[in-house]
């Protein structure tokens, strides 16, 4: 009889154990399911920032494209004095040209997309696996 309770004991202990196991389990894949979310927020903002960016650069591209064959036809026409309106989309151009190139540098130098949430689920799986 004995026997037996202690059997009983030692399944009811197991089936604990199991239980809180499972349990720890679920409570981290909670927290990394929520720093999933924030960190997709993150790239969301990121991602809108730079379509900002890239819309500017497209449309300052297209007004200096625009002033440029307006200046270089008023130029041929008058075939004279119209430095300034070729100055203007020199700028405008060059202005485009600077904003690609923040945009490819911020897209370059840039944090990883999702590293923080990686970073974790490294750090799970060394101490899930014990070094010999």
């Amino acid at each position: 009889m004995k026997i037996m309770i202690e059997t009983e004991q030692e399944t009811v202990g197991v089936m604990e154990s199991i239980r809180r196991l499972g349990s720890s389990l679920a409570g981290l894949l909670q927290a990394r399911a929520e720093l999933f979310a924030v960190e997709l927020q993150e790239e969301k903002l990121r991602a809108i920032r730079l379509l900002v960016w890239v819309s500017a650069a497209i449309a300052l591209g297209v007004a200096g494209l625009l002033v440029a064959i307006g200046g270089l036809a008023l130029f041929i026409w008058e075939k004279a004095g119209y430095w300034g309106l070729a100055g203007l989309a020199a700028a405008t151009i060059g202005t485009a040209a600077i904003s690609l190139w923040i945009i490819q540098r911020r897209i370059v130098r840039g944090p990883a997309p999702f590293a923080e949430t990686v970073a974790e689920f490294r750090k799970d799986a060394d101490s899930l696996h014990p070094k010999k």
